[in-house]
């Protein structure tokens, strides 16, 4: 309660901060829910499992296995088993990314929207509008990232989430800005710490897996099939579930499919998202995918990635899931401030199960 008692003033500002402190924690999964329901990125990794939690940790720390248990073959009654020690697992280390805001009431604004009503109200339009930019920031990490050498990178001093670009780059055994390492691991050494990349407007070029002439939206259709099967490829047998183009790129792959049987995920769909499917992978479309191969985020032709979120995944402390802090007012202020707070990683730990497509001219025609 807020009702001013006989210690009054200081009990009416005490019962406020708590109030405001109590009501910011409760809604608190309700701003978890908004944030991921609110691109069509971050609500796809939600539905797919492609978030993922760690308890802390000096970093993220994700296993890797390189290379088979040579030791299965057959054999026949009291033959020998093999049974020497296996190596073939290592790790790819990611350091924590932190991202926090703050919500502050002034006392100019709690004395304008005085009583519980009006201030919970205050609060609720200061909350949505974190929401809103916090998602905002985590999804432009993710996704778009900052440039670099015409290469995509965390930006802020390498202080931000690392975009996709970052792990699927056009070039991803010869990359200039970090030699190909990624997780701590050299894809300049180890072929397979490479992800499938193919160029839709010319053969293939070093480190690629193919390179296709895409002319006609049939074409680019044989082309993402193709990359899809590309990293299909392996043991596991699994291809990626989710693929994010550009917008143009997702229209003329949404004009191919329009004289045939059209399947998509009604669940995003419910959310409002638009998206199609490509041999099961649900496809969806985002105005910050940037240009890959021009290395810019005002596209001159397009990009589309492909993942695996068994093995792409964002990884979240899970102390640190865009918890709140309560309301605090500092000696030098005279206003509230709680703290929205963030830490985690985008994370790969096989390469090879996800790709990207480059150089997609975006003025196909049927």
């Amino acid at each position: 309660m807020s009702t001013i008692g006989a210690s009054a003033p200081s009990q009416h500002t005490i019962n406020y901060d708590a109030l405001l402190s109590t009501t910011l924690m409760a809604y608190r999964p309700t701003m978890i829910d908004n944030i991921f329901k609110s691109s069509a990125f971050l609500a796809a990794l939600r539905k797919y499992d492609g978030i993922s939690y760690q308890d802390g940790g000096e970093r993220v720390q994700i296993p890797l296995m390189y290379e088979e248990n040579d030791t299965f073959k057959s054999y026949s009654g009291y033959e020998v088993i093999d049974v020497k020690p296996q190596d073939g697992i290592t790790s790819a280390f990611y350091p924590w990314t932190e991202i926090g805001g703050t919500i502050s009431i002034s006392r100019r604004e709690e004395r304008q929207n005085s009583g519980e009503a009006a201030i919970l109200k205050l609060l609720e339009a200061k909350t949505m509008q974190a929401e809103m930019s916090i998602k905002s920031k985590v999804n432009q990490q993710l996704i778009q990232g900052t440039v670099s050498s015409s290469t995509f990178v965390p930006g802020n001093s390498a202080k931000d989430l690392f975009p996709l670009g970052y792990f699927l780059r056009k070039a991803p055994a010869t990359d200039p800005t970090t030699g190909g390492n990624v997780g701590n691991i050299s894809a300049s050494t180890y072929s397979w710490w490479r992800p499938k990349v193919a160029n839709f407007n010319t053969t293939v070029g070093t480190g690629e897996a193919f390179g296709l002439a895409v002319t006609t939206w049939k074409g680019l259709v044989i082309g993402l099939k193709r990359l899809w099967n590309y990293c299909s490829r392996g043991a596991d047998g699994s291809g990626p579930n989710l693929v994010i183009g550009t917008q143009n790129v997702y229209e003329m792959y949404e004009s191919a499919l329009d004289q045939n049987v059209r399947y998509l995920d009604t669940d995003l769909a419910d959310m409002g998202f638009d998206n199609i499917k490509l041999k099961g992978a649900t496809v969806i479309w985002d105005e910050l995918v940037p240009d890959l191969y021009t290395g810019t985020t005002a596209i001159a032709v397009g990009t589309v990635f492909m993942l695996n979120t068994k093995f792409y995944k964002l990884v979240i402390d899970s102390q640190t899931d865009f918890i709140t802090t309560p309301f605090i007012e500092p000696e030098n202020q005279t206003a509230k401030t709680a703290k929205v707070l963030f830490m985690g990683q985008a994370t790969v730990s096989n390469a090879r199960k996800n790709g990207m497509a480059n150089r997609i001219d975006e003025t196909l025609v049927a």
